[in-house]
């Protein structure tokens, strides 16, 4: 893959301000439907003793007019880390982290397309402690819920839950039988409804995949063996159409101090394809995303923990894999990409003096190039993004103000 000029886009509107000028708000998630209508979601926290915590959502529509500010969290809650998903329809679930009194559990709420908020529902159960939820929705508003489960024994286990479009719930399951030190698990669902989900235990990455009648495949470990000074860490997932999946996760080296990307492909079933070292010998990778149109082709990005270089790479539907290419300065990406694979990465950047974050964005084209870096804010944190089926991505960051931090939003390119 080659690094190559901006295609013709349309520029990104002009930023707008979706929080409130008096609270200091944190953690943007983004959901898009196929059309372009988004649901925004955030965390808020006053500015004053005692402090109030709250999380809140607002409706997007594909023209960009904003619909009224919600609270969905139960008041005395303290939410953390929402994720968002919609299907086709732009009926959306949300899910957070929560302290409430004595515990952390996984909370969810849907939010119609029309706006009607539905009841909240504790997802997790009440002990032991349950933390970091991802969410999935198929096209027609099945989601999968998954979690991490940290209980008194000191062990740690992934964890998942069905929330039907009817508002019902399934049982909670436990994803594995041995678990000893399980990192956050990721989930991603086909059109059909099938998911894979994904999770490290410290020397291993599992994978697992669950049709959407129910029946879980075996517990795949994807990752190769290695010493036990060794070790593996965030698991991150996409499909295609069809459930053929990929699997990306860090695996460090105690021997040369880095942490390289790998990859593996999993099939519907949960037979395990091709795996491969994705990141030059030299980086230490520290966040990565994947993402995969609906023909399977995939893009992987990376940042280094110094910060210095965002890499990404392109796997496609037959198992070439592309050359690394650059996309610029900085760290936390996050990439959505379309049915065809056309798609947008953002992520947080540095000034030319150093002194100020800003949001970088670069194309994805699905011909196999990368657009040149641009900025769409001169002051901003924390990007995330989602993409409708033709390509259009709407992004959220956090950026300081004079006196509190607030959520912006823009839509393009």
């Amino acid at each position: 893959m080659v690094l190559g000029a901006n295609p013709a886009f349309a520029a990104y509107s002009s930023p707008v301000t979706v929080s409130s000028s008096t609270w200091n708000a944190t953690s943007p998630a983004v959901g898009v439907d196929r059309e372009g209508d988004t649901l925004l979601a955030w965390t808020e926290v006053s500015t004053s003793y005692p402090y109030t915590y709250r999380l809140l959502v607002r409706q997007r529509s594909r023209s960009g007019v904003l619909g009224s500010t919600k609270v969905i969290s139960p008041s005395g809650q303290v939410p953390k880390s929402p994720r968002v998903a919609l299907d086709d329809d732009g009926d959306a679930v949300v899910v957070w982290q929560a302290y409430a009194g004595d515990t952390y559990r996984i909370y969810a709420r849907r939010v119609s397309r029309t706006g009607v908020l539905g009841p909240v529902l504790a997802m997790s159960t009440a002990t032991p402690r349950a933390f970091l939820a991802d969410v999935a929705t198929d096209s027609d508003g099945d989601a999968l819920v998954v979690w991490n489960e940290r209980r008194s024994d000191g062990t740690s286990w992934p964890m998942v839950r069905r929330f039907r479009r009817d508002g019902t719930t399934g049982s909670v399951t436990q994803l594995t039988r041995t678990a000893r030190n399980a990192d956050v698990p990721a989930v991603a669902i086909d059109r059909q409804g099938d998911a894979l989900i994904g999770w490290a235990d410290d020397n291993a990455i599992y994978a697992r995949t669950l049709s959407s009648t129910g029946v879980y495949s075996l517990v795949r470990t994807a990752s190769p063996a290695l010493s036990p000074i060794d070790g593996y860490s965030s698991a991150r997932v996409a499909v295609d159409r069809y459930g053929n999946g990929i699997v990306a996760f860090r695996r460090r080296d105690a021997a040369t101090g880095h942490s390289a990307l790998w990859s593996r492909g999993v099939s519907p079933v949960g037979d395990l394809g091709v795996s491969r070292t994705l990141s030059p010998s030299t980086d230490e990778v520290s966040n990565h995303v994947v993402a995969s149109d609906l023909d399977g082709d995939v893009v992987v990005v990376w940042d280094r923990t110094d910060a210095t270089a965002l890499h990404a790479r392109r796997i496609t539907r037959t198992g070439t894999v592309g050359s690394v290419v650059q996309l610029g300065i900085g760290r936390e990406p996050d990439l959505a990409v379309d049915d065809d694979g056309d798609g947008v990465v953002v992520w947080q950047g540095r000034n030319s003096a150093s002194t100020v974050n800003t949001i970088q964005t670069a194309r994805v084209s699905s011909g196999g190039t990368f657009g040149s870096a641009a900025t769409i804010s001169s002051n901003g944190e924390a990007p995330r993004l989602d993409a409708t089926r033709t390509g259009g991505v709407v992004v959220a960051w956090e950026r300081m103000f004079t006196v509190t931090r607030g959520i912006q939003v823009t839509s393009g390119p």
